[in-house]
């Protein structure tokens, strides 16, 4: 109702003492009262009512005065207005019925009025709350609000699989609960926002309270909105739902490239997983989230390890392992794997088919990998991998099941990245197959086409079915120390013969019950670009290498005394004209070169076809050599001197000896050695005699 009240009679009167020409405009009323209340739905006694006068206004834009009061009031109610001269007055009805209630607005000149009737029902009366159902696809954005304050009250019901292609979002305290066999989906374009609050939880759960008794709340959909802060998802997981390999309370699909963000939040009494994640999609985690009382906790991609938080907390679930599917890890930014620390159970990762790392990848001390059958990780030539334990809490990639032979395949790199390194690990149960782009089985391979480079420190590798650690010919083991071969069935290191150097820096190492307890030397050229000489260390407690391939030394060469090399039959050791040999032994460190097997005659023996006055065999042994007429020499020998290319050696205090042909063997007048040869040597058990001259 609105009332404007002028003096008409005055305003008369003015008229007529006025002449035409004496004409003034008479102002008019700008005020504009507008009243409303800011309570929505049914308002009931002992409810405060909040009235807003603020949308009046002067058109005029002049100021006015604001003047609330009662124009009615159900019989015996006392209840007063406050700040009745503000635009936002209260009061609290304190009887049911209706109020009528007047604003009125002024100024010196006019003043305009707005009326409000309110009705307030009886508290005592509200009306009856009940269970919302959804039984329909949210097509439209759509809020879901608490219904009732009792968290044991159902305040929503789903009772049939259920597509969200909208946003959806929830308040805290929301109970949800699902029908039997049913489940929830995220869509693309849809989004799933719950928000959070201290200590309050958004709870999806089954109408009955049975492990696997609805399916669970599948993401589907990619929008970075879709968010689950603090809720609980419990009682899922009974069946494999829509999109997914497995069942799971709360699943990422990856057809939509499902992502989420999943944060403080507790998963539990599932029948099968807590959360499964499929390759493709992606997981994202804050602060900690709690695993619990379910059949299975979590099955993601590798690539979506470094997502699980270290602060997660698994408490008794029936099988305390996360299963880690091989996929690609691919990033903008290294991914960091860490071990669970918060964690009362101890759990196991279980790496399933092949990891390919084609960015950084990095592994804090204590995890520890269960690697199923056949399982690999294969760094890449764009990746890297850094794994660094330490001696109180190592990594360790353990085979799943210890068997004879090797269960999973190994670690193969690719990346010429020096960033690549091995440090306080343990490798177990390794070298089942041969990896890709390499030749061998092994529990580290390092490819050769690619340059591939890795610093190994303070590490174990045990019971390969293969090698221990494959070098390839043009890889480089940049730095190894301290590394215990135990029980590997292959050689415990295999290399190029231009790789040997770099056990110079190698203080100790640990070879026990290996195929061969040492370092095998593959069919390779020795070969310094910038003609700089080479050492090759002796390896101590027993240790020998063993050359399975025909060396050709192409630059210069110097062993050390101790060292000790087995020849694989019918090879042969070759220092050819751009090279040269330096053994140089001791009385009681001797340099022995002698065959795989002790059998007269078993290897081809050493060939000089170098004139180097540098060359020198002195403290040495040449055993069981003598196989078959040695190449350029045209004679059976030990060791042959090329005549075509003017070979020179220096022989003494040596011993030469086993041979199927002759101990030294001259091809022509064209070389030479040092005169004493025949008298400073001890030559036995040769079949063709000591020496062949010329």
């Amino acid at each position: 109702m609105k009332t404007k009240f002028i003096t008409l009679s005055i305003i008369f009167l003015m008229l007529l003492g006025c002449s035409d020409d004496d004409y003034t405009e008479i102002p008019s009323n700008t005020l504009e009262a507008d009243a409303y209340t800011e309570n929505q739905g049914d308002i009931y006694a002992g409810q405060a009512v909040i009235l807003n006068g603020s949308k009046s206004l002067d058109k005029a834009g002049k100021p006015f005065q604001y003047l609330w009061r009662f124009k009615a009031k159900p019989g015996g109610s006392l209840s007063e207005l406050t700040e009745e001269t503000t635009a936002k007055p209260k009061f609290t009805p304190d009887k049911a019925g209706n109020y009528s209630v007047e604003l009125k607005i002024f100024n010196t000149e006019f003043y305009d009025t707005d009326e409000l009737a309110i009705a307030v029902k009886d508290v005592e009366t509200p009306p009856v709350q009940e269970t919302i159902i959804i039984s329909e696809n949210i097509t439209a954005r759509r809020h879901l609000a608490n219904v009732f304050d009792d968290p044991n009250k159902i305040d929503y019901l789903v009772t049939g699989d259920i597509h969200v292609t909208d946003l959806l979002t929830m308040d805290p305290n929301v109970v949800i609960a699902f029908e039997e066999n049913t489940a929830m989906y995220i869509d693309n374009p849809g989004a799933i926002i719950t928000t959070a609050a201290a200590s309050s939880f958004t709870t999806f759960t089954g109408k009955n309270k049975v492990p696997g008794y609805w399916k669970g709340l599948i993401i589907n959909s990619n929008s970075p909105l879709n968010k689950l802060d603090r809720v609980t998802i419990e009682y899922a997981g009974g069946a494999i739902a829509q999109g997914m390999e497995v069942a799971t309370s709360l699943g990422l699909d990856n057809e939509g490239r499902g992502h989420l963000t999943l944060v403080s939040s507790i998963i539990q009494y599932s029948a099968a997983y807590s959360v499964a994640i499929e390759v493709g999609a992606t997981w994202n985690t804050e602060s900690y989230n709690v695993y619990r009382n379910n059949n299975k906790t979590l099955q993601l991609p590798a690539s979506q390890l470094g997502s699980l938080s270290s602060l997660s907390e698994f408490q008794n679930n029936a099988e305390n392992i996360i299963d880690v599917i091989g996929d690609r890890i691919s990033t903008t930014r290294e991914t960091v794997w860490s071990d669970l620390y918060n964690s009362s159970e101890n759990m196991q990762y279980v790496v399933k088919g092949t990891i390919e790392v084609i960015s950084g990848l990095r592994i804090l001390e204590g995890l520890e990998l269960y690697m199923d059958k056949d399982s690999e990780i294969n760094v890449t030539q764009k990746g890297y991998i850094i794994a660094l334990g330490s001696s109180q809490y190592p990594i360790k990639f353990i085979s799943k099941e210890s068997v004879d032979g090797g269960y999973w395949k190994g670690i193969s790199i690719m990346s010429a990245d020096m960033k690549n390194e091995l440090d306080n690990v343990e490798i177990h149960n390794a070298g089942s197959e041969i990896m890709d782009g390499l030749q061998f089985k092994t529990a580290i391979g390092l490819a050769g086409a690619h340059g591939a480079k890795l610093k190994l420190f303070s590490s174990k590798i045990v019971a390969s079915g293969g090698h221990g650690i494959y070098v390839e010919n043009g890889a480089d083991l940049v730095r190894i120390d301290q590394i215990r071969f135990h029980e590997n069935q292959g050689p415990a290191i295999s290399m190029a013969a231009n790789q040997v150097k770099t056990l110079n820096n190698a203080t100790a190492m640990e070879f026990i019950d290996n195929g061969h307890n040492g370092v095998e030397i593959f069919g390779s050229q020795l070969l310094n670009p910038d003609k700089s000489e080479t050492v090759w260390p002796a390896l101590h407690f027993g240790a020998s290498y063993l050359v399975s391939g025909n060396l050709s030394v192409q630059s210069g060469l110097k062993i050390l005394p101790g060292a000790i090399f087995k020849f694989a039959e019918d090879k042969m050791f070759g220092v050819f004209p751009n090279g040269y040999l330096i053994a140089q032994g001791t009385a009681n460190n001797k340099i022995v070169f002698t065959g795989a097997s002790a059998i007269k005659g078993f290897w081809n023996g050493i060939r000089i076809q170098s004139t180097s006055a540098l060359n020198l065999m002195d403290h040495t042994e040449v055993l069981y050599a003598g196989k078959t007429e040695m190449p350029g020499v045209s004679k059976i020998a030990s060791i042959g001197l090329d005549g075509d290319y003017w070979a020179n050696l220096t022989i003494k205090n040596s011993k030469i000896a086993h041979g199927h042909g002759y101990g030294i063997a001259f091809e022509n007048r064209n070389t030479s050695m040092n005169s004493d040869y025949n008298m400073v040597n001890l030559f036995e058990d040769l079949t063709l005699g000591n020496v062949s001259l010329p």
